[in-house]
C-alpha cells in the first residue's frame, strides 16, 4: 500500500471516530472500505489487527488518542478537542483527494483559478525553525520597485486568507516581524545558530489579531458589531474570529461581541458585509467606518 493511501484511512479513521463515537469493528471498516472505494482504493478485508497499527500510528504521527470502550464496545477519540490545525489539514486532505488532482480537475468542479504563491518555501523554512537556523533572502514590500536584504531568526509560519507568512527576529534585535512568502526570493538557510528567545510566544502574540497584524501599538479591545440575519447564518457558520460571542441571534438581527485589536485587516474584512453592518462599539470604529463609506460614496457619486 502506498503511503497517500495509508494516510487517507488514517485520516477517515479519524474523521468517522470523532462524528461517531463509540463506533463498533463492523460499522467502522465498512465506512472505510465504502469511502475508499469511493476514492479508487480496493482496501476490502481490513482486519482487527490493521485497525489497531491505524489507531497506533495516529497517536504517533497526530498526537491523537483513539481508545476502545468495552463497556460501550466501541472506539472513541479520549479528548474530542482536536487541535485546529489538524480540522484544517483534514478539511484539505479531503478536497484534495475529491478534486484527484492527478487526473485534473473536472469540469463539473468550479474551483479557483489563483493559488498561493511562494510555499515553495514550507519546508527549508519549516527546518530553518526546528532546527533554530537563520535565514537570509532578499524581499520586495508591496508599492516598492528595489528588493532589500534581510537576515532573520525564524520562528513561525502563518496562513491568512490563503497566503503564508514568515514570523521573525531580525538579527540582533528584538522585533518580530511578519514576512509574505510569496514576496522572499533567494531564501538561503544559514549554517549559524541562534538561541531561541523562550519569552517569544508566537501564538499568543496573534491571540487577538485578525490576520496578520500584531503590533503592540494596536490595543485589545471590545467589539460589538450588528448584522441582519442572513448574514448572521455565514458568520455561525464561519466566525470572524475565535473570540465571536453570539449576544443576540433573531430572525431580524445577529448581534456579537469580539475582543481583538482593531487592524486594518479587520476593517477590510468588516467592510465586505458593509451592507447589513452596523458597529455598535467602539465609537472609534464606527467613525472609522462611516469615514470610509462617505469617502467612497464620494467617490462613486454620479
Amino acid at each position: 500500500m502506498s503511503r497517500i493511501h495509508h494516510l487517507q484511512r488514517n485520516l477517515l479513521i479519524i474523521s468517522k471516530i470523532r462524528k461517531c463515537p463509540y463506533i463498533n469493528f463492523a460499522e467502522l471498516t465498512s465506512y472505510l472500505e465504502r469511502e475508499l472505494n469511493f476514492r479508487g482504493i480496493y482496501d476490502t478485508g481490513l482486519s482487527r489487527r490493521t485497525i489497531q497499527r491505524d489507531i497506533q500510528n495516529i497517536r504517533t504521527e497526530f498526537g491523537v488518542d483513539i481508545e476502545y470502550c468495552r463497556r460501550n464496545q466501541g472506539y472513541y477519540i479520549e479528548d474530542n478537542t482536536i487541535r485546529s490545525d489538524i480540522d484544517r489539514f483534514l478539511d484539505e486532505f479531503n478536497i484534495h483527494n475529491a478534486l484527484n488532482t492527478e487526473i485534473g480537475i473536472p469540469d463539473f468542479v468550479l474551483a479557483e483559478k489563483h493559488r498561493p504563491m511562494g510555499t515553495q518555501h514550507l519546508y527549508p523554512l519549516i527546518h530553518a525553525i526546528k532546527n533554530s537556523l537563520q535565514i537570509s533572502f532578499s524581499y520586495l514590500k508591496f508599492g516598492s520597485d528595489k528588493p532589500s536584504f534581510r537576515e532573520l531568526e525564524p520562528y513561525a509560519v502563518k496562513e491568512c486568507r490563503g497566503r503564508w507568512y514568515l514570523i521573525g527576529r531580525t538579527k540582533g534585535q528584538n522585533d518580530l516581524k511578519t514576512y509574505g512568502l510569496d514576496r522572499i526570493n533567494d531564501l538561503v538557510i544559514l549554517d549559524e545558530t541562534f538561541p531561541k528567545d523562550n519569552t517569544i510566544n508566537v501564538s499568543e502574540k496573534f491571540k487577538y489579531s485578525y490576520g496578520i497584524y500584531s503590533s503592540d501599538e494596536y490595543p485589545i479591545e471590545d467589539v460589538i458589531l450588528s448584522f441582519d440575519a442572513r448574514d448572521g447564518s455565514y458568520l455561525k457558520s464561519l466566525p470572524l474570529h475565535h473570540s465571536q460571542e453570539i449576544i443576540t441571534d433573531n430572525k431580524d438581527e445577529f448581534v456579537i461581541r469580539l475582543r481583538l485589536k482593531i487592524t486594518l485587516d479587520f476593517i477590510m474584512e468588516l467592510m465586505s458585509r458593509s451592507w447589513s453592518l452596523k458597529v455598535i462599539e467602539p465609537l472609534s470604529l464606527r467613525e472609522e467606518i462611516q469615514s470610509i463609506c462617505k469617502s467612497a460614496l464620494e467617490r462613486n457619486s454620479l
